[in-house]
């Protein structure tokens, strides 16, 4: 079929499956719909299945890893269950892979679908966090408590900054101001982090904006007296009207809780809910006192009694949100090496680049080096402490394992945890 026509099946195809708004579907297919990146079956002329793929990059400031987001995968229900979208993404991630691509990635829309996902290779590799308030909570008092840890004469000056900040809403329409902040939010994204963020371009950023609107969400500004933008928050709403800010950009804590305090003037009697990444947050809080000797389970320990505090670290309770597939073993493998140069690992992952082999993978000081073992040869390995053996997906969990608070898998195995941030994304 030719390309308007495939375009517009595809369409139909996303609208009978998720039954998003036109506009939604259009804004997604007119900026995105690219034949290199796409795959599809149909009979007799009829569109059965089909899934797009989105360029991105997650990046740290220094290195970038090239992934590609497939989203709208879709079969028609009285077709389901024949291993047709099965073929579709192993087609993705082999023309995937022979242009250069590291990882695909998705987003489930629930936990039947990500536990499917998850047989066809992919594992949890990116978690959010929320950080939950009531209506009546208030973003004054939580900062005048960051700032009576200061010293009296930085108290004053804070506060003189805090209050001269203001909020406006976003008006998608002025161009200029579009503009504006777009630059912001790119040079956010690309000023360099401690992890692997994905990376929005002008344009990704542009269209962020508009599914914003399509949603019936809001997005603040927040600025400086000179009009020098500190602050952007996207600000949307569950079924049950309750306010959820998937992402929030800020250059300090001033920014930071003067957005949050002009969403809450803004939609007065609303719970709130701020999502961020695991790595963008220390917050731990006293969760209960617990009465028996530090016992955290309570009681008496040898006869003794005392008064313990149970904390909450909101890392442990960290979500699922993307998953993803390793593509290129290698190219991963290496830029996890030259990020922490400071871990040494000696790993063989099986059925890498040919089943029944193995890839042999030594990182010391940032360096890697790697070799093929035939898997006539692997039982010599396997007497090797220094070698861990792990199978692909397996070795993908380890990467992107949830960030804990402990150096469990460090301590056992040596591979640091590969952090992999996403949002803003058309899920």
């Amino acid at each position: 079929m030719d390309t308007q026509d495939l375009k517009d099946k595809m369409m139909k195809l996303w609208k009978t499956t998720f039954h998003d708004s036109d506009e939604y579907i259009s804004l997604i297919f007119d900026n995105y719909f690219n034949t290199e990146y796409l795959e599809y079956y149909e009979e007799n002329g009829k569109l059965i299945s089909a899934l797009l793929g989105v360029p991105y990059f997650f990046g740290n400031g220094k290195q970038n890893i090239k992934g590609l987001y497939l989203c709208g995968l879709a079969t028609l229900e009285e077709y389901r269950h024949r291993g047709i979208m099965d073929n579709l993404m192993r087609k993705i991630n082999t023309k995937a892979y022979t242009d250069g691509v590291h990882i695909t990635f998705l987003v489930p829309a629930s936990d039947i679908l990500r536990k499917y996902y998850f047989g066809k290779g992919y594992s949890n590799s990116m978690y959010t966090v929320e950080d939950r308030y009531t209506d009546i909570h208030d973003f004054n008092n939580d900062y005048q408590s960051i700032l009576s840890k200061e010293d009296e004469r930085i108290i004053a000056l804070k506060t003189r900054y805090y209050e001269s900040l203001f909020v406006d809403k976003l008006e998608i329409n002025k161009s200029e101001i579009v503009k504006e902040t777009i630059e912001y939010i790119k040079r956010y994204e690309e000023s360099g982090f401690k992890f692997f963020s994905l990376i929005h371009s002008g344009k990704d950023i542009a269209i962020t904006f508009q599914e914003n609107a399509i949603s019936g969400g809001d997005i603040l500004v927040c600025r400086t007296p000179d009009n020098k933008i500190t602050g952007v928050a996207f600000i949307t709403f569950d079924e049950r009207k309750r306010i959820i800010i998937p992402k929030l950009y800020h250059d300090d804590n001033c920014s930071y809780f003067r957005l949050l305090d002009a969403t809450k003037k803004k939609y007065p009697g609303s719970s709130m809910s701020v999502k961020c990444y695991p790595e963008e947050t220390d917050r731990r809080i006293l969760w209960s006192k617990v009465y028996g000797a530090a016992n955290p389970d309570g009681g008496m320990l040898g006869g003794s009694y005392g008064v313990a505090e149970r904390i909450y670290d909101v890392n442990r309770h960290a979500k699922p949100y993307g998953m993803s597939r390793i593509l290129n073993y290698r190219e991963i493998l290496k830029i996890l090496a030259e990020w922490r140069k400071d871990c040494k690992f000696s790993i063989l992952v099986k059925d890498v680049e040919e089943e029944g082999n193995y890839l042999k993978c030594d990182a010391d000081s940032g360096i890697t080096n790697f070799e093929t073992i035939p898997a006539s040869e692997i039982d010599k390995w396997r007497h090797n402490s220094r070698y861990t053996i792990l199978k692909k997906q397996d070795l993908t969990e380890i990467l992107f394992r949830k960030k804990d608070s402990n150096n469990l898998i460090m301590d056992a195995l040596g591979i640091p945890r590969l952090t992999l941030n996403m949002s803003l994304l058309l899920d």
